[in-house]
């Protein structure tokens, strides 16, 4: 007879304990890659967009 710890290991195996803190999704890190490229891409453009309107470090 197994214990409910060892049984609910083989049904959820730990890269699927953390879910994406943007979408949800299951996976092994805490935000997603999908999500992590649009992060990085919407900064980007911001970035940009604030240094042609003239702004930014200087």
């Amino acid at each position: 007879m197994e214990k409910p710890e060892q049984q609910s290991e083989k049904t959820r195996p730990f890269e699927e304990r953390h879910h994406c803190m943007v979408c949800g999704k299951p996976g092994p890190e805490t935000i997603c890659d999908h999500c992590k490229i649009v992060v990085q891409s919407d900064a980007l453009n911001e970035k940009r967009k604030i240094e042609k309107q003239g702004g930014g470090p200087r």
